[in-house]
């Protein structure tokens, strides 16, 4: 069996268990979230009034905060990952000129790192690419949030305004209280200023499965168009499948 056809089962199979694992860590996850900020929520009676207190003021809304853009941070991460392989992978099989270094260095290529990889395998390798999917444009509106979160603590600055309204987005910070503890939380939300974030966006519940269903029809696309790369008898049950999430 050809050694680089071989890769691409491999890359294939790198990618299902990704989503799958990613896809089951989330539920468990978000689940854990609700729970933690359920148990620190309590409420005070004192001469016949009821006191809604929420414990745990900036951890309450820090934390879901926190973990989801992290989570988000790796998923973004591994998608970039796959793509470089994927022009690497490329560039070994044909024996192209350009490496994907050099293509990425050049000052000419504008862009993410996912567009410059996208550029590479169309451009240079020669080889199909879904960048007309609805998904593949979902991706790079990503790539503004993803680079807002790391270098900017997911401030909501004139290219994140641009996308919004943009699902699994929202920039109230009551809608992610609201989502965790499953009711309408009708008080103030107590931490907000200390914590800066005015002008913030903020990962609903639903954004990280939206990302991983985007990257699976992505991939299902890839292989699918590109079904030579996994040609080969020992090949066909990790050619026929498809990624679901």
């Amino acid at each position: 069996m050809n050694s680089t056809i071989s890769e691409f089962c491999k890359l294939k199979l790198e990618i299902r268990d990704f989503l799958n694992q990613t896809s089951n860590y989330i539920e468990i996850n978000e689940q854990q979230i609700k729970d933690m900020v359920n148990q620190s929520h309590y409420t005070v009676n004192h001469e016949g009034d009821s006191y809604d207190f929420y414990g745990m003021e900036k951890e309450s809304y820090w934390f879901p905060i926190t973990l989801r853009n992290s989570v988000f941070v790796t998923l973004y991460g591994f998608f970039e990952h796959i793509l470089i392989k994927i022009c690497n992978t490329l560039y070994t099989m044909r024996g192209i000129s350009m490496s994907v270094e050099s293509f990425f260095n050049n000052k000419q290529n504008t862009g993410s790192t996912i567009v410059k990889a996208s550029n590479y395998i169309l451009n240079v390798a020669t080889t199909y690419f879904p960048d007309q999917l609805p998904e593949w444009t979902h991706m790079k509106n990503c790539a503004v949030l993803r680079n807002s979160i790391v270098h900017n603590f997911a401030k909501n600055n004139d290219r994140v305004k641009l996308l919004l309204p943009m699902s699994g987005i929202t920039t109230e910070i009551k809608d992610i209280t609201n989502e965790v503890l499953d009711f309408d939380y009708m008080g103030e939300a107590h931490g907000v200023s200390q914590l800066n974030f005015e002008n913030s966006f903020f990962l609903l519940s639903s954004f990280s499965k939206e990302f991983l269903n985007s990257f699976a029809t992505l991939m299902n696309k890839f292989f699918l168009v590109n079904a030579s790369l996994l040609d080969g008898k020992h090949d066909e049950k990790l050619a026929s499948f498809n990624f679901t999430v």
